[in-house]
């Protein structure tokens, strides 16, 4: 059902109307685990979301009720069939971490609709259903906006607790609410059937092999619960966005790539597209700070280290022995990789190259099957998950690659096209050294959130080799 609970301003140009929308009663689903645990590689973050804000050509001047009414009632579907979605993320009295699917904690998804009287210029972070940085303790699951211009244009905005999925869950369920706003059947075997979030059991008879699962590279357990973020992810930011066309990405992996005399060629090492981006940013962030002086706080290598490093997410539901996936909830086991600072520093190709090897090799051990399932296990065992918030990991860099998802994709068209533009939000606060890869399919061009400390920005604006093959976009 949805109830329209609040309208807030005055009826009229940039009125906005606050609904709540809760789950159907059509599909008969079983209902979930009154309270799902958590899993390490959900509480690995703090309370963050995931934004993903859509842009559509509208199919009629102005929005009518009829438009809205069938985004809410397909919502409420769809939040039927992702049953978590709806509940509340709360922890107990020991610090464990759950999603309350019980009555009390089916609070409503707010869905706001916004009239502007203004033509469509750009993503903006007003549009968002809410711009905080961590989500308060009790928040709703999900939050959607919808804004309608005054050219026609609609932008839908959704929010998304990082604690509860990833990209990939998420894009999941926005794919499902499309497909109901569409009036297409769904196929109830393609929803996840188990809630559960214990991913091990994709990896059966490969996990708990360990007596004693090690850190992987790049964790470490404290001896007590952190009480705080590193000192390092605290550091004001400056933010700048990128633009690599399709044609400047295969000129870098080009270039990037062991040359036909190196020993790394003979022996048959490649790299991809994706490896010649994260070592070229990477070094980018490094010979900021370093230009800039930047200080080395908590969380980041030592001086004397004459290394730096770097954490990346992959998604894992492609490494599973069983083959396709359906589970709801976070699998990005992080890699780790270390470079030498010298060729990180270096504008070369060759150091260029050889940190794009590094990270190659890197991926290749710690995202197989096998290392993914010791990482669960070492997520798992009573030894580090108990008391909560012991397990740690840090990088000088981090990174976020989306560019495999396809944020405009026919799967996300509500019934009037597919978006003609996607992001991940606009605006927000962001750590310093942190990087974010998305692509435009269509035209193959990748986008790039890229940040720094505030005393490296220029620095980093103005390095020869990004220069080379992006165009600065915007910077904040």
């Amino acid at each position: 059902m949805a109830q329209n609970i609040t309208a807030t301003g005055t009826p009229g140009p940039n009125h906005v109307e606050t609904y709540t929308i809760f789950p159907t009663n059509k599909y008969n689903r079983p209902p979930p685990p009154p309270s799902i645990p958590l899993h390490g590689l959900d509480t690995m973050a703090p309370p963050i979301h995931i934004l993903n804000h859509r842009f559509y050509h509208s199919p009629q001047p102005g929005v009518t009720p009829s438009i809205i009414d069938k985004l809410k009632s397909s919502l409420a579907e769809a939040l039927e069939l992702y049953a978590p979605i709806s509940g509340t993320v709360r922890s107990d009295d020991n610090g464990d971490v759950y999603i309350a699917t019980d009555t009390e904690n089916i609070q409503g998804t707010p869905f706001l609709v916004e009239m502007r009287d203004v033509p469509f210029a750009g993503d903006t972070e007003d549009l968002s259903p809410r711009t905080v940085v961590l989500l308060p303790p009790g928040s709703s699951t999900l939050a959607v906006k919808v804004t309608q211009f005054l050219c026609g244009t609609i932008a839908v905005a959704a929010s998304i607790n990082h604690q509860v999925t990833d990209l990939r869950g998420f894009l999941d369920f926005l794919e499902l609410w499309a497909q109901i706003a569409r009036g297409e059947a769904i196929a109830v075997t393609q929803i996840p059937q188990d809630w559960s979030h214990t991913p091990g059991r994709f990896f059966s008879g490969l996990t708990g092999k360990s007596i004693v699962p090690i850190p992987p590279p790049g964790f470490a357990v404290l001896p007590v619960p952190a009480t705080g973020a590193l000192a390092a992810l605290l550091a004001p930011s400056k933010v700048t966005r990128w633009k690599f066309t399709k044609s400047a990405v295969e000129q870098l992996k080009t270039d990037f790539s062991p040359s036909v005399s190196s020993e790394a060629h003979k022996s048959g090492l490649w790299i991809s597209s994706g490896d010649a981006l994260a070592a070229l940013l990477w070094g980018v962030i490094t010979r900021a700070r370093e230009n800039a002086h930047v200080s080395r706080l908590e969380g980041r290598s030592t001086v004397e280290s004459q290394t730096e490093t770097l954490m990346m997410a992959a998604d894992g539901r492609g490494r599973s022995p069983q083959g396709k996936m359906l589970y709801f909830g976070n699998f990005n086991p992080l890699f780790y990789t270390i470079a030498s600072r010298s060729d990180l520093l270096s504008l070369t190709y060759e150091s260029a190259s050889r940190v794009a090897l590094e990270i190659r090799n890197a991926l290749n051990l710690q995202i197989s099957p096998e290392a993914i399932a010791d990482k669960i296990s070492f997520y798992e065992d009573p030894k580090n998950a108990k008391p909560p918030g012991r397990i740690t990991w840090s990088g000088d860099v981090i990174m976020t690659n989306w560019c495999r998802f396809d944020l405009q994709c026919p799967k996300l068209d509500f019934g009037w096209g597919k978006p003609f533009s996607a992001t991940a939000g606009a605006g927000g606060v962001y750590p310093p050294g942190y990087v974010m890869m998305t692509q435009e399919k269509d035209s193959g061009d990748i986008f790039i959130l890229l940040t720094v400390e505030q005393q490296g920005a220029e620095r980093m604006v103005a390095d020869p080799l990004l220069n080379r093959y992006a165009s600065l976009i915007a910077r904040g």
